[in-house]
């Protein structure tokens, strides 16, 4: 939970990972904040951001928002580099391990976004994208490369299916909240 400012009665910033990793976002102001409505099928509550709260990404500073964005355009390079990287050594790869070419195609992550979130998922599927690169760059086999680099495209994929959503969350909030606030 966030600590509380207790001179300016709003919550102090909650660290960046522990945003991250703590996905509820239920701190004491979340709970007695008073929503609209009143929580029935006919009269949902209206739930929006509370007055000064942390976890709004319309209020992180510039620093932190292009942060982010340069992270994600980073993430999906790397990994655009890293699905691309045999190419250039295929034909050595080939006359070392005697086969033929072969074409894999990765796994979609946008559906797991939804469910756990683009964070938890960018860092998850990124240390396995590292991992399974690592493991084939020692490979001694084909069958060992061939299998690290399928997993390491189906966990790479996970970047390059998300990086348009992380950016859209942020302008989707902004329209909202000039809707809400058209000053």
């Amino acid at each position: 939970m966030a600590e509380k400012d207790v001179e300016a009665g709003t919550p102090t910033k909650i660290p960046h990972l522990r945003q991250v990793w703590e996905k509820a976002g239920i701190t004491p102001e979340v709970q007695k904040w008073d929503y609209e409505g009143s929580g029935t099928e006919e009269d949902p509550y209206v739930v929006t951001w509370i007055e000064n709260d942390p976890r709004n990404p319309m209020l992180y500073s510039e620093t932190k928002k292009w942060s982010i964005t340069m992270t994600v355009a980073l993430a999906t390079l790397a990994v655009a580099f890293v699905s691309s990287a045999y190419s250039g050594g295929a034909n050595e790869v080939i006359q070392e391990f005697q086969i033929s070419q072969e074409i894999f195609w990765p796994l979609l992550w946008a559906p797991l976004s939804e469910l756990f979130g683009r964070q938890i998922l960018y860092i998850v599927t990124y240390g396995a994208l590292t991992a399974f690169n690592a493991g084939a760059a020692g490979s001694q086999n084909i069958a060992t490369v061939t299998i690290l680099r399928f997993f390491a495209g189906a966990f790479g994929s996970s970047p390059l299916t998300n990086a348009g959503g992380v950016i859209a969350d942020s302008t989707y909030m902004k329209e909202v909240q000039t809707r809400q606030d058209p000053r």
